[in-house]
């Protein structure tokens, strides 16, 4: 006798056609799903390690309202048996002696750092030793340089040292990648801190001291200690905080990746589900015979659920190895997409892997529960005198369907961003009804362009509506899906200029190391094409708790005139006043603190704990609205900030900023901490777009692949419940190219029909996200016509290409053979 698994192999792979579709969707399902989840770990954890570099192992900081402070200001502040560790820290710009075409592209950002043995500052080394007494620069910055380890590089007006170390970018130091990026970036070097001291006259001087504290001690306590003794001072300190969506707003694209893994398993268990309904439905009278002889619930159950596991694991470990390759690839495009250095990264494969696994080896069992079902409970007598197995004819719609369908679209309607997955819920679940209507319209063009062929086609497509429903539905979420991510990807980069330019500030933004007095702003006012110039104070590192308790930070930046204010847009504000100072804050903070306007805020500012009054929520560029903005009273009266380091510069004309750029830093030189031009970042950000709309283009285009397998599938389904059917129409005359025809007609029809309602949904899904208070302010409603066609001719396409396979099949059924199939 064969053995049970012997058994279930034969059976799963009786039709190896079916098997192999079925198989081959199952795989890309969990291949599609495996890739994303690498890539959305890959990245989170690749911030987390990117800020974890910045900010270091340390516990606190502490930092003065002025640039530099001296070493001797701490005496006092900090007891030797609380610290377990400390760094000083001093950040001076200069220039590197080398011949360029323009003096912006040698400008240097030097770090001057005490000690790199505590293990407070880590760097990710690509060869040399950091802890050697030497010049630590990174990979770009050798490349440009053109320097080795060993090699000695000058520094105009300051000295020479020897490289002792090359670093990977990444943490607290980065360079340019090309000598035109340098025109607007400092490349990033680590020195020893006595020597930068030395080099600029600046003896016991620091920008920085961070240090640790025991373990055992109580760092909340330790915190207003601290806070109590620089009271009165120019310092001030801070708990360090690893919080990276002050510098990354990427919720959006995980969430992109988690509703593309989902869409991807979805279809494939759709798919899974007709292969083994179909099969059950199939083996009926068979299976009646074997409870005849015995066979109980239980077993015929175990036999099915064994040819489940077939399909699950082969699944799951092709699935797998191809989601792992798949993986590399996307998360290597995402990462050149949206980060603008070459860094090292660990690529995350352990969780996704275990995650992928288990939905892999479990999906296939949740699709098979109903069929499971019905094989367990097949009446034999029933079975066994009922010849037809196949589907029954569905002209009538399902009326609970439809209610069920009309009350997920209606839910899908509503303004949040989970919601309208309820819409395509909703979409499969009302498509019978979608279909009837486009097959009234359809139907005579079939007709016309097949003849009797198409006729027949319109009639077996009548007969098995609802799955070939189903199929289209799959193939409908897919269109929809690419419309939706290609019309926000096209907005995307127009609405974002147009953000940049309406809350930037001006042209130029400038920080410089000194306060820029009246002097210095004369001084900037008398270069050619300066239409406005005004300063403004921006205190970084504020921390503050959550409503969940957990500890954020962000900048906290000056304002003027709230009417007049070109940084920032107020989306909302309570006419309520309070005794407490009044703070603007970013929507995407506001949203990370869990409050509301009109409650108080306790910050962790430059003059100690205090409270503040949230008067409003505020769209803006800066730090992707993850920031707070207070007038400049507040800021110097309140906050213990009396200085303006930043200074915008708007320009009459942007060509005459490269000219401006070079005056600024002729004026200003050394002092210059950064610059950072409106139409650099604006250009970064929209090629960060463009990089990404590659990318999910080529995924949805894989997730369509998947629909159109199941077209193929569904229509091989199709065709052998039809054997017999097939058989007679051949030997009543129909030539082997009338009955292909036929069923590329059914498999254009149900390609036509998602294409169709997948366009209107995704139309409708651009409109609803373009109208939503949840959506980016920057998402507006346009329809991508480009590649709204190529979605279009691309879901009619692979729909032609899975209809081949099974036409070319029913064409070569010999007449005999059909005829007598049972």
């Amino acid at each position: 006798m064969l053995s049970s698994f012997r058994v279930s192999w034969r059976n799963v792979t009786r039709h190896k056609k079916r098997f192999f579709f079925t198989l081959v969707a199952v795989v890309l399902g969990i291949a599609v799903m495996t890739s994303m989840l690498i890539a959305k770990e890959t990245f989170f954890n690749l911030m987390d390690e990117q800020e974890q570099l910045t900010a270091g192992n340390a516990d606190f900081r502490i930092k003065g309202n002025e640039r530099f402070f001296s070493e001797s200001e701490l005496d006092g502040v900090l007891e030797k048996d609380e610290l377990a560790g400390e760094v000083r820290i001093l950040t001076k710009r200069g220039f590197v002696d080398m011949d360029t075409e323009y003096p912006e592209q040698t400008t240097v950002r030097f770090i001057g750092i005490s000690n790199l043995q505590n293990g407070l500052i880590e760097l990710p080394v690509k060869e040399g030793d950091i802890t050697e007494e030497g010049l630590i620069i990174t990979e770009n910055a050798a490349d440009l340089w053109n320097k080795n380890l060993g090699d000695k590089v000058m520094f105009q007006g300051m000295g020479s040292l020897t490289i002792t170390a090359i670093v990977n970018e990444g943490g607290i130091i980065n360079s340019p990648e090309s000598m035109d990026e340098a025109l607007f970036r400092d490349f990033g070097v680590i020195v020893p801190l006595k020597v930068l001291q030395g080099w600029t006259g600046m003896n016991n001087q620091i920008s920085e001291y961070r240090f640790n504290v025991k373990n055992a001690l109580d760092k909340s306590q330790l915190l207003s200690s601290y806070q109590l003794k620089l009271e009165d001072t120019n310092l001030f300190v801070q708990p360090i905080v690893l919080d990276t969506q002050q510098y990354n707003d990427i919720e959006g694209m995980y969430f992109v990746f988690d509703l593309i893994a989902i869409l991807s398993i979805f279809i494939s268990a759709f798919i899974a589900f007709n292969m083994i309904n179909t099969s059950i439905v199939e083996r009926k009278r068979e299976i009646s015979i074997m409870k005849s002889l015995g066979y109980t619930k239980g077993n015929v159950f175990k036999l099915v659920l064994k040819e489940v596991g077939f399909l699950a694991v082969l699944g799951t470990l092709f699935g797998l190895g191809i989601g792992i390759w798949l993986g590399f690839v996307v998360q290597d495009m995402l990462i050149t997409a949206i980060v603008t250095q070459d860094i090292v990264h660990h690529v995350e494969i352990i969780t996704p892997l275990i995650t992928a696994s288990l939905v892999g080896l479990i999906f296939p069992f949740i699709a098979a529960a109903l069929p499971l079902y019905k094989a367990a409970n097949t009446p034999i007598l029933e079975a066994m005198f009922n010849k037809n197995v196949s589907f029954s004819t569905l002209n009538k719609l399902h009326i609970p369907r439809i209610i069920l369908g009309a009350i997920c679209t209606g839910i899908g309607l509503i303004d949040n961003v989970w919601a309208f997955l309820f819409l395509f819920v909703g979409l499969v679940l009302l498509f019978p009804l979608w279909m009837k209507i486009v097959q009234f319209v359809l139907s005579p063009i079939l007709e016309r362009i097949f003849g009797f062929s198409g006729k027949q086609a319109v009639r077996s497509i009548h007969q098995f509506v609802n799955r070939n429903a189903n199929t289209a539905a799959m193939l409908a979420i897919g269109v929809s899906l690419a419309l939706f991510m290609s019309a926000a990807l096209k907005s995307l980069p127009e609405g974002m200029e147009d953000d940049i330019r309406e809350t930037f500030g001006g042209d130029i933004i400038i920080e410089k190391e000194t306060p820029w007095t009246d002097t210095d702003i004369q001084r900037v006012n008398g270069l050619a094409d300066i239409s406005e110039v005004y300063s403004y104070a921006e205190i970084p590192n504020v921390t503050w708790h959550t409503q969940r308790n957990a500890i954020r930070e962000f900048s906290i930046i000056s304002f003027s005139d709230l009417d007049g204010e070109n940084m920032f847009n107020v989306i909302e504000k309570t006419d309520k006043n309070s005794e407490y100072p009044s703070i603007y804050v970013g929507e995407r903070a506001l949203q990370e603190w869990g409050g509301y306007i009109g409650d108080l805020i306790t910050l962790n500012t430059p003059a100690s704990e205090g409270r503040f009054f949230v008067k409003g929520t505020v769209e803006t560029s800066h730090y992707t609205s993850y920031v707070g903005f207070v007038e400049e009273a507040v800021v110097r009266d309140i906050l213990n900030w009396p200085w303006n380091y930043h200074l915008v510069v708007d320009v009459a004309e942007e060509d005459s900023i490269p000219i401006i750029l070079s005056g600024l830093d002729n004026i200003f030189g050394e002092t210059i901490v950064y610059v950072d031009v409106m139409s650099s970042t604006i250009e970064q950000a929209k090629s960060g777009i463009t990089g990404m709309n590659d990318l999910m283009q080529g995924l949805l285009l894989l997730v369509i692949a998947i629909s159109a397998i199941g077209i193929s599938n569904t229509l091989f389904m199709n065709t052998l419940e039809r054997t017999r059917e097939l058989g007679t129409m051949r030997a009543l005359g129909f030539t082997k190219w009338q009955v292909r025809f036929m069923i590329m007609a059914e498999g254009l029809f149900i390609g036509i029909t998602g294409v169709i309602v997948g366009t209107l949904y995704g139309i409708l899904v651009v409109y609803l996200n373009a109208i939503s208070k949840q959506a980016p302010m920057f998402l507006s409603f346009s329809i991508p016509w480009t590649s709204l066609a190529l979605a279009m001719a691309g879901g009619i396409a692979f729909t032609l290409i899975a209809s081949w396979l099974p036409s070319n099949s029913a064409s070569r059924i010999p007449i005999k053979a059909a005829i007598n199939y049972e």
